[in-house]
């Protein structure tokens, strides 16, 4: 009995080593392009509002009593920055590989930008994935 107690124990935490909450949570701001293809939307801003509407909500509650315009929720479009969020209204989600809502860290790191909310990143090709070739065969 014990034995199958001990093996249950490292089942479980094998589980958490390979699916780690960070992991999760980075899935849960991304949309990729399967779930692109399968939704109704034509436009990037339905499609985050009916997948992901606690992306847009963000930048509603946004004040900024610096005038420095941090406080504002970034849009970029394979890595051009774009006016805001109303320009996903008129961008089409034909051709989008991904769709990311990046934290402020993330922003800062990946993009260059400093905002206290984050940014929204678009792709139209998913360079978050790991190329299997390369991973299997280091330079």
């Amino acid at each position: 009995m014990k034995k199958l107690v001990w093996m249950a124990a490292v089942a479980l935490l094998c589980g958490l080593i390979a699916s780690p909450a960070s992991a999760q949570r980075r899935e849960r701001n991304r949309i990729r392009a399967d779930e692109i293809q399968a939704s109704n939307a034509t436009s990037v801003y339905q499609l985050i509002q009916s997948r992901r509407g606690m992306w847009l909500m963000r930048n509603q509650s946004a004040n900024d009593m610096s005038g420095t315009g941090a406080s504002a929720l970034l849009v970029f479009m394979d890595g051009a920055q774009l006016e805001g969020l109303d320009d996903l209204r008129q961008l089409p989600i034909a051709g989008i590989a991904l769709i990311e809502f990046l934290t402020p860290a993330e922003t800062e790191h990946k993009l260059g930008k400093y905002t206290t909310i984050g940014a929204i990143r678009v792709l139209t090709r998913d360079d978050t994935q790991v190329d299997s070739t390369h991973a299997a065969h280091p330079r």
